[in-house]
Parts: structure tokens; sequence; C-alpha cells
């Protein structure tokens, strides 16, 4: 069953995305990039196990920074995905400030973006952080999304799911780079 579920894992990414390089995100209709990552967002969601003090009310997804489109496939998801018998609810977290513990912070790729402000605003809590940056996921962030031959990939860093709380799946760690640092 474990290996049916890592193929079927393996084969949903891949085809988020194929489907991510073979669009334009030109204002030529739909972000097709926003979808890929909403998508990827939806799955973390699914192979990433919280703390007790966060398995009820909603699984509460935060976006930091200014972006939209993905905004609007979260909550086009929410309207029709459950993470189990739970609702999403979709945040958006304009500046430093008004950031908050949620279960997953997708941190925009074009904010300006400190990461040390960052986790010192989520202090100790078991915030998933998902961000699109060069280094950082040696900077406190648990799953950074990147492109290479234009395609998504990820990486993940085992300590820092460790250090919040966090447990991570190995059918997730099985299809990520694997970054210790």
């Amino acid at each position: 069953m474990a290996g049916r579920n890592i193929v079927f894992l393996k084969a949903s990414l891949i085809l988020v995305g194929i489907m991510c390089c073979s669009f334009t995100t030109a204002n030529e209709g739909p972000d097709i990039n926003a979808k890929v990552k909403a998508i990827f967002l939806y799955n973390f969601s699914k192979y990433v196990e919280w703390p007790e003090t966060m398995a009820s009310g909603r699984f509460r997804i935060g976006i930091y920074g200014d972006y939209p489109a993905i905004r609007e496939e979260l909550e086009k998801m929410s309207k029709i995905k459950r993470r189990g018998d739970r609702s999403f609810e979709i945040m958006t977290f304009n500046s430093m400030d008004e950031i908050e513990p949620t279960h997953i912070l997708y941190v925009v790729k074009n904010s300006a973006v400190d990461m040390s402000q960052i986790s010192k605003r989520l202090g100790g809590s078991s915030t998933l952080l998902v961000t699109e940056g060069d280094g950082f996921i040696n900077k406190g962030a648990h799953i950074n999304l990147y492109y290479e031959n234009n395609k998504q990939m990820m990486e993940l860093n085992p300590a820092t799911f460790d250090q919040h709380g966090l447990k991570v799946s190995t059918q997730l760690l099985s299809i990520s780079k694997v970054v210790n640092g």
C-alpha cells in the first residue's frame, strides 16, 4: 500500500510539474504556476503530521506576500477539499506584523523576506514554512520550492521538521531533495 502511495504521489507531482512547464503565466489566462503551488500545498497537508495541539478546528494555510492568483486557487480548493474532517481557512499576511502561526505558511518568492524575522514571529509554533528562495532551506524553511530544468522541484530539511514538532512522511522524503542544514 505504501508503495502505491509513493507512486501516486510521484505521478501527481510530476504531472503538476509538466503542466507548470507547458503553460506561460503571461496575461493569457489563469496562472498555472499558482495552480501548481496550490496543489503542492494541499498535498503537503496530507504528508505532514502536526502535533495534537493543532488537530482541531480549521486547517489554516497562510500566504505571506502579494500573490492573488495563489490565494484564488487555494480558495477554490478550500471549497471542495478537506483535510480529513477539517475545512481549510486561507489567510493572507501583507506585513511581517500580521504573520501568525498557521498550519502552513507559504512565503511568496517576490516578498521582502527576512527569514529570521519570520521565524521570530512564528516562535516555536508548528507552522510548516514553505518558501521559494535560494538558500531559504538553510535559514529555517521546512520545504523550499524551486525550478530545475523547467520542472517544479522541492527540497526539504528534516531537521527543521523535528525542531517544530512536525513529522514528515517517508513518501514526501522519497520524492524530495533532502538537505541537512
